[in-house]
C-alpha cells in the first residue's frame, strides 16, 4: 500500500493537489495522510488562542477528509488527518520517517497566492530540504490527465 503525505493550508490549490494525487494513484491501494501545521513561530500563541487554532485546524481537516472521501468513494484509498503546532519541515520529516511515506504531494501556490511566484515558498523549501522522499509539486489549477503510455508510467512508478 502506498503511503502519501499531503500537506494542506486549506487553499483550493492544496485540495487540488490532494485530488490530483488520488487520481494519479486511483488503481492502487493508498493511505493518504492529510497534514496541517500551525507553526508556533508564525502565530502569536497563547494557550487559549493556541487551543482555538488547533480546534479550527482539526475542524477544517475533518471537512477536507469528508470531501475527499466523497470525491474518491470508488477508490481503494484511506485517509488520516494530522494537525500539529510544530514547524512544517520538522513535521514532514518526522511523518515521512514514522509513517514510511512513499511520496509527498503539495500544491505550488499557497493560501496567499502571491503573483509572480512559480512555486510557493513552503513547497520550494520542502523540495530543497527533504531528501529522504520524493516530492510531487502540483501546479495551481492543473487538471489531472491519464497517463497514456503505460511503459512510461511503469518506468516512472514510485
Amino acid at each position: 500500500m502506498k503511503k502519501i503525505l499531503v500537506p494542506t493550508d486549506f487553499s483550493d490549490n492544496a485540495y487540488s493537489a490532494l485530488y490530483y494525487a488520488t487520481r494519479l494513484f486511483k488503481n492502487e491501494p493508498c493511505r493518504f495522510y492529510i497534514l496541517n501545521t500551525l507553526d508556533p513561530d508564525s502565530v502569536l500563541v497563547t494557550s487559549k488562542k493556541d487551543h482555538q487554532l488547533v480546534n479550527e485546524s482539526k475542524e477544517r481537516l475533518t471537512e477536507v477528509f469528508h470531501t475527499i472521501v466523497r470525491d474518491t468513494e470508488d477508490f481503494d484509498h484511506s485517509f488520516e488527518i494530522i494537525s500539529t503546532t510544530e514547524k512544517l519541515l520538522d513535521t514532514i520529516e518526522e511523518t515521512v520517517k514514522n509513517k514510511g511515506i512513499d511520496i509527498i504531494v503539495m500544491g505550488t501556490k499557497g493560501a496567499t497566492g502571491a503573483k509572480g511566484l512559480f512555486i510557493g515558498s513552503n513547497t520550494a523549501n520542502i523540495i530543497q530540504k527533504i531528501k529522504c522522499c520524493p516530492v510531487l509539486a502540483v501546479p495551481d489549477e492543473f487538471n489531472f490527465e491519464e497517463v497514456l503510455d503505460t511503459a512510461i508510467a511503469n518506468r516512472h512508478s514510485i
